[in-house]
C-alpha cells in the first residue's frame, strides 16, 4: 500500500502507542540486537524480530507496551516437540521452568532493560523504560521511544497476591491474569489458534465452565488499589465477567490485544456487551495483527481484517473504546501487508481511507491507550 504525504505527516504528528508487543520474547531466546534491523518477512518464523527500535522508529511509533512472558511449564507437558527442545535449551532458558516464579519474572524485566541498555549504548539514546506516564510524556517529548513493561499471565506471582507490589514497585503498568494454561489468579481460554496447534501440541482441553482462581479476587483488587491495569485478555468469559463485577467503573479495564465477536467468534474475543462493558470503564481493546483471531481465517493479507474489527469496536463502543495491541514477536502471524511495526503508517492510510476523522485516527493510534494509562496506572 502506498501511504501519501498527508497521511504520512498525520501519522508523524500524532502519538502512537502499540499497547501489546514482545520484544523482550526474542531478546531471551535468542538474544536478539534490537538496535539493529532485522528481517522481518512475510510468512510465520518465530525466528525474526519484528519490533526492533529501528522498525519503531520508522513505524513513527511513540511508545510500546512491551510485555514481558515468563514461559509456563505447561508448554512441556502439552507439546512433545517443545519438551525435546528444553533439553538443549541454555542453562538460563531451562532454569525459568521451575523455581521463584516472582523472581524469575523480575530478573526478565531486568534482562530486558539491559537489552535495552546495550542497543542504546552503540549511539544516540534509541528507547527509555519508563515507570509512569510523566516519564513516558518526557521519552516522547525527547524524541525517545518510550518503554512500558507489562506481564503477561498471573503464573508470574507465583500464587502471592504480595506480588503484585512487587511488580508495582519494578513499574509494571499491566498485568494480563490468564495466558495459556491455568494458574491461582484466572482460568484461561485457548490462546493458540487451530492452526498452530500440529504435532499433537498445545491440545489441552479449556473449562470454560471456570473463572477466577483461588487468590483472582485478592490480586483484582490489590490491582485496583496500587494503579496497575488489569488485562482480561486470554481470561475465560467467566474469569471476564467475574472481574467486571468487582471493579465496576473503578478503573479501566481493557483487552490488550484480541479479535472481537461476531467477527471472530472464539471465547477469547469480547462479545458486543462486553465491548459496552470496556467502554463504560473507560478502558480499550487493542486490536491483533493476526489473521485467525480477527475472523479472517485465510493467511495472507489481513490490514482490511484489521480495519473491519476497529470499525466494528468504534459502531459497538464508541471511538474511544479501540486502540493497538499487534502481538508482534508474539510467536503470531501477522498479515503480509502489516509485517511488522514499521508498516504502521500503513494503518494509518487504511483507516482514513475507510472514512475515519483525524481525531478519530488519532485516538486509535495512541491518545486512548494514553488516557487509559494515565487513569488505570498509578
Amino acid at each position: 500500500m502506498t501511504v501519501s504525504d498527508r497521511i504520512r505527516r498525520l501519522h508523524a504528528d500524532a502519538l502512537v502507542i502499540d499497547g501489546h508487543v514482545h520484544p523482550a520474547l526474542k531478546t531471551l531466546l535468542f538474544r536478539s540486537n534490537l538496535g539493529k534491523a532485522h528481517r522481518s518477512g512475510g510468512t510465520f518464523n518465530p525466528f525474526t524480530t519484528r519490533v526492533d527500535l529501528p522498525k519503531t522508529i520508522a513505524g513513527g511509533v511513540d511508545a510500546l507496551v512491551a510485555a514481558t512472558y515468563l514461559p509456563e511449564p505447561g508448554l512441556l507437558a502439552d507439546c512433545t516437540p517443545l519438551r525435546l527442545l528444553a533439553r538443549i535449551a541454555p542453562r538460563r532458558i531451562r532454569r525459568l521452568l521451575t523455581g521463584n516464579a516472582l523472581a524469575h519474572t523480575l530478573a526478565l524485566l531486568d534482562d530486558f532493560e539491559s537489552a535495552l541498555a546495550w542497543a542504546n549504548a552503540a549511539g544516540r539514546e534509541l528507547a527509555r523504560p519508563v515507570r509512569s506516564t510523566d516519564e513516558l510524556k518526557r521519552a516522547v517529548d525527547d524524541g525517545v521511544i518510550a518503554v512500558v513493561h507489562a506481564v503477561e499471565g498471573g503464573h508470574s506471582l507465583g500464587g502471592r497476591v504480595e506480588s503484585i507490589a512487587a511488580l508495582a514497585e519494578r513499574g509494571v503498568a499491566m498485568l494480563g491474569l490468564a495466558h495459556f494454561y491455568g494458574n491461582e489468579v484466572a482460568a484461561p481460554v485457548h490462546g493458540i489458534p487451530p492452526s498452530m496447534q500440529r504435532f499433537g501440541c498445545f491440545r489441552t482441553p479449556k473449562d470454560l465452565s471456570k473463572g477466577l482462581g483461588p487468590i483472582g479476587p485478592q490480586v483484582v483488587e490489590e490491582m485496583v488499589r496500587l494503579g496497575m491495569v488489569i488485562d482480561l485478555t486470554h481470561c475465560t468469559p467467566k474469569a471476564r465477567d467475574e472481574v467486571y463485577a468487582l471493579v465496576g467503573r473503578r478503573r479501566p479495564l481493557v483487552f490488550s490485544h484480541v479479535g472481537v465477536q461476531p467477527l471472530a467468534d472464539d471465547p477469547m474475543s469480547p462479545t458486543e456487551r462486553e465491548i459496552r462493558t470496556i467502554s463504560d470503564t473507560g478502558g480499550v481493546i487493542g486490536v491483533i495483527f493476526m489473521n485467525e483471531w480477527l475472523g479472517a481465517l485465510s493467511h495472507g493479507n489481513g490490514l482490511d481484517a484489521v480495519v473491519t474489527t476497529v470499525r466494528q469496536i468504534i459502531a459497538v463502543g464508541g471511538i474511544d473504546t479501540v486502540a493497538i495491541g499487534s502481538d508482534l514477536d508474539g510467536f503470531t502471524d501477522p498479515p503480509d501487508d502489516l509485517p511488522d511495526i514499521a508498516a504502521l503508517p500503513r494503518l494509518t492510510e487504511a483507516l482514513a481511507l475507510a472514512g475515519l476523522a483525524d481525531s478519530e485516527i488519532e485516538k486509535v493510534l495512541g491518545r486512548n491507550w494514553e488516557r487509559v494509562l494515565r487513569a488505570g496506572w498509578r
